[in-house]
């Protein structure tokens, strides 16, 4: 399957019209308004990492209080981006990254994952899970990194401009993926996109790869996330149920984006601009758990995670998961876990 796929996907990437000479052959120099510095420069200065190029990258690697770190950078002239990068946390972080609007491509480790502003799937692998999600804004977040995590990935991260060099019927397929709520890719579509990326990775497995080679990828990985899409799309429009997915995962984006909040079943009928019960019924059907506990069980796993940073207090991972007041955390905590919040730490980290 994956051979025939990959053949597939050459195929699609040279009638899309895309280009891989376009892109520069070298690292282009870094200055104050570089459009591309926001993806990747904020994040290795983070980890006390200098880049310096190598070839047609940007390699660096650092070790200190904070991390082990290596990273590595390919840029696609000026509207994208492939950043891999093996770190294991040392203590914990406040990590911050900045974003613009820009679809995202990622294979990575269970704990970088659980970065990702999509819904979590329910099964995540060590490695090699696949995440796709796009941005229409400039934004900033701001996450926890825990000492001990390993935050490995390889990521393609492309602009607007990008999109240019393709055929308008393929341009409008991934732009879709910007526009839409992102996902975890499974099954064959993974398992394919994860090879590519690999294969350019010298950090796991691959080699460092000359400009064709990375943007050869970069178009295969693209394309590959745009039959998964389309694939998805028709098997549920086949089942009749394409509607009801289409709600259940803007649902699951409205949850993820406001964690912080206190989020009500009224509150997202009334975003999503349908009823309770319609948006309760679609949910229950797709997902086969209600909405209410889907909204309950990935806040306190959002808090289980944050119960690993010796940093914060009960109270402060209470707030960043949406309850203002400490004794109802607590009382939600222990209908989900069995356990006081401070029971379950003191279990973590013991």
């Amino acid at each position: 399957m994956d051979e025939t796929r990959t053949a597939d996907l050459k195929r699609k990437a040279h009638a899309a019209g895309i280009q891989p000479e376009r892109a520069s052959r070298a690292p282009a120099p870094q200055t104050p308004g570089d459009p591309l510095a926001p993806l990747f420069r904020p994040q290795v200065e983070q980890f006390g990492i200098s880049l310096a190029p190598r070839g047609n990258a940007l390699v660096g690697r650092a070790s200190n209080d904070v991390a082990d770190a290596r990273v590595v950078v390919y840029r696609l002239g000026s509207a994208g981006l492939v950043t891999s990068h093996r770190i294991e946390v040392k203590r914990d972080l406040l990590f911050y990254e900045r974003s613009l609007p820009y679809l995202s491509i990622s294979t990575l480790s269970s704990d970088s994952l659980a970065l990702c502003p999509i819904a979590q799937p329910r099964h995540v692998l060590p490695a090699g899970n696949v995440a796709v999600f796009g941005g229409v804004e400039r934004t900033e977040t701001r996450r926890w990194l825990r000492a001990g995590s390993r935050q490995n990935a390889t990521s393609v991260m492309l602009l607007p401009a990008w999109f240019d060099q393709l055929d308008p019927r393929h341009r409008t397929a991934v732009r879709a993926l910007i526009e839409e709520p992102g996902g975890a890719c499974d099954d064959d579509f993974a398992a394919l996109i994860d090879r590519i990326m690999r294969g350019i990775s010298p950090l796991f497995g691959g080699k460092l790869a000359p400009p064709d080679a990375v943007n050869r990828s970069v178009a295969r990985a693209a394309l590959a996330a745009v039959a998964w899409r389309e694939e998805r799309d028709r098997a549920e429009r086949a089942a009749g149920t394409h509607e009801q997915a289409a709600l259940a995962r803007s649902a699951m984006q409205q949850v993820e984006q406001r964690m912080a909040e206190p989020v009500t079943l009224d509150g997202l009928a009334r975003s999503l601009l349908v009823s309770r019960s319609r948006l309760c019924a679609a949910f229950k059907r797709e997902t086969g758990e209600s909405l209410g506990a889907y909204v309950r069980r990935v806040k306190m796993e959002r808090a289980r995670n944050l119960l690993g940073v010796r940093q914060l207090a009960v109270a402060q991972v209470a707030r960043a998961v949406g309850y203002a007041r400490v004794p109802s955390f607590t009382v939600a905590f222990e209908r989900e876990t069995g356990l006081s919040p401070t029971a379950w730490r003191a279990q973590l980290l013991s």
